[in-house]
């Protein structure tokens, strides 16, 4: 993805707020930066999440934004494929 195609966090937060973006489009927007974080960290998000949570470390800039993205990653994700809509896929 190009720049001239890259949104900030309060455009994206805006978008999904106001249902102008996707399920699918904000769970990849999310992926890619878990994805960022990861390869910057070499570390899974769902380690990272397990480490840092409720330590010290957590007040660190980025570990927060890394936290608040998994979290919300992990929400949306659970709330596309919850047991209903899966039971309905059947």
């Amino acid at each position: 993805m190009d720049q001239a195609q890259k949104m900030t966090k309060e455009e994206f937060i805006e978008k999904v707020s106001k249902r102008n973006i996707s399920e699918d489009d904000a769970l990849n927007k999310l992926a890619e930066e878990l994805y960022h974080y990861e390869k910057k960290y070499k570390m899974r998000s769902e380690v990272f999440f397990k480490i840092i949570v409720g330590t010290p470390a957590e007040d660190t800039p980025d570990f927060l934004t890394w936290a608040s993205c998994y979290r919300s990653y992990f929400r949306l994700f659970q709330s596309k494929f919850s047991i209903k809509s899966v039971a309905y896929a059947f």
